[in-house]
C-alpha cells in the first residue's frame, strides 16, 4: 500500500479538533503523514505528540493555495516523498461548510486506496455549460477543498498559488471590477465571470454563504482563491490528466446535491452556526 501524504490549510481555530478527528478516521489502515499548515497563527499546539504529524506557520498570502505550496516544500524536504506516494490536499472547510458524514469518509478512502497514476480526484463541480480559462474550454472543474493524486502528477501542476506572482496592475484592475461588483477576469470567458460576479455577489441568498458584509479587500481575496481553483482544473487539463469526481454515479451525484442544498437552506436560515 502506497504511503498517504496529507496537507492541511487551516484558518478556523475551532474548526481544528474536528478537521483532525475527521482526517486521521479516514487515513486508518494508510500510512500516512500530515502536514498542518496554520494560516491563522494560533491553531499550531505547542507540543505535538502524532510522530505521523508535524506543522508549519503558512504566510496566508494565497489562502490555501499558499499554505498547500508550503506545505508541499516542507514535506519533500523532510519526507522526500516517491513519485508513487499519494498527496491530499485539504482545507479545514471540508467537514464545516458541508455535511460531512460516513459516506464521504467512504468515498475519500476510496479515492485514496483505488488512485490510478493518471487521475486527479476530487468533488468536481459544473455550471452546466461550457466555459473558458485561456481558451481552452471546459464545463467543470474540481472544488478546491480536497483534492488528491500520485506526487508524480501533482508536481506538474506546482505551484498551486499562481495569483500571488500577478503584477500590481493587474490586481488593480481587478479590484477596480469588484467595485462595480461585477467579476472581469481576463483569462476567463464573459459566460464564466458573469456566473462568478452572480456567485460573489447574490441575490436572494443564491450564491456565496460569506457574502453578507464583507470587506472588498475579502471579496479580492476570495476571487483569488476562486481564480487558482479553476487556474487547477485548467492545467490538470493541460497536462492531460483525467479529473476524477469521488461523487461521480447517480446516487453519489443525489448525495452531493442533496447535502450541499440542505448546508446552505439551514446557512441561510440560520439553523447552524
Amino acid at each position: 500500500m502506497n504511503k498517504v501524504n496529507v496537507i492541511v490549510a487551516l484558518y478556523y481555530p475551532n474548526y481544528y479538533q474536528r478537521v483532525r478527528e475527521e482526517i486521521i478516521s479516514f487515513l486508518q489502515g494508510f500510512d500516512y503523514f500530515i502536514v498542518f499548515v496554520d494560516n491563522n497563527r494560533t491553531v499550531k499546539p505547542n507540543i505535538e505528540n502524532n510522530k505521523n504529524v508535524t506543522w508549519i506557520i503558512g504566510s496566508n498570502i494565497g489562502g490555501e493555495f499558499s499554505a498547500w505550496d508550503e506545505g508541499y516544500d516542507l514535506l519533500v524536504n523532510v519526507k522526500n516523498p516517491s513519485d508513487d506516494e499519494i498527496i491530499v490536499f485539504i482545507n479545514d472547510t471540508f467537514c464545516h461548510h458541508h455535511f460531512f458524514t460516513c459516506f464521504d469518509r467512504y468515498l475519500y478512502r476510496k479515492a485514496i486506496s483505488t488512485c490510478e497514476d493518471n487521475n486527479i480526484y476530487g468533488d468536481v463541480n459544473s455550471i452546466g455549460e461550457f466555459f473558458s480559462v485561456y481558451d481552452r474550454h471546459f464545463s467543470s472543474w474540481v472544488s478546491s477543498y480536497f483534492f488528491l493524486g500520485r506526487k508524480k502528477n501533482i508536481d506538474k501542476l506546482l505551484p498551486l498559488n499562481k495569483q500571488s506572482g500577478m503584477d500590481a496592475e493587474y490586481m488593480r484592475y481587478l479590484s477596480n471590477a469588484l467595485v462595480s461588483k461585477r467579476v472581469d477576469v481576463p483569462i476567463f470567458s464573459d459566460k464564466l465571470n458573469q456566473h462568478l460576479t452572480n456567485w460573489l455577489f447574490p441575490v436572494n441568498s443564491k450564491g456565496w454563504y460569506g457574502a453578507r458584509n464583507v470587506s472588498q479587500q475579502l471579496i479580492l481575496f476570495k476571487l483569488n482563491a476562486i481564480i487558482n481553483e479553476k487556474l487547477l482544473t485548467y492545467n490538470i487539463i493541460e497536462h492531460d490528466l483525467l479529473l476524477t469526481n469521488i461523487y461521480h454515479g447517480k446516487i453519489r451525484t443525489l448525495y452531493n446535491s442533496m447535502r450541499n442544498k440542505l448546508y446552505f437552506f439551514c446557512k441561510n436560515n440560520k439553523l447552524i452556526g
